[in-house]
């Protein structure tokens, strides 16, 4: 299935967000690869963040994520970059109108 989401970050921290994604740690990609994520890409358009990722199993792989301490302090490093509330982010989730094969 596939799967999709929209941030908000604070204008003067584009940059940041950039660089920051350029140096994601190794061990938050391999807990997105072991909870199953796959195909995972972000979009920006200027403080807009759009996110799109596949899985087969979105209860498991959320439960995963959202259990374990490396996810933790990814979010809390990122929380000075990212506008949108914490408590906003869960769930947050785009409608896919289109898809092409």
């Amino acid at each position: 299935m596939r799967y999709g989401f929209h941030l908000v970050i604070r204008e003067e921290m584009m940059d940041e967000y950039i660089k920051r994604h350029k140096n994601v740690w190794p061990e938050l990609l391999n807990l997105l690869k072991e909870a199953g994520v796959s195909n995972y890409s972000i979009f920006m358009d200027g403080t807009d963040i759009f996110g799109y990722w596949e899985c087969h199993d979105l209860d498991r792989t959320l439960s995963i994520i959202n259990s374990s301490e490396i996810n933790r302090k990814w979010q809390d490093f990122m929380s000075d970059v990212i506008k949108t509330s914490p408590e906003s982010r869960t769930g947050n989730s785009i409608m896919e109108v289109f898809h092409l094969n």
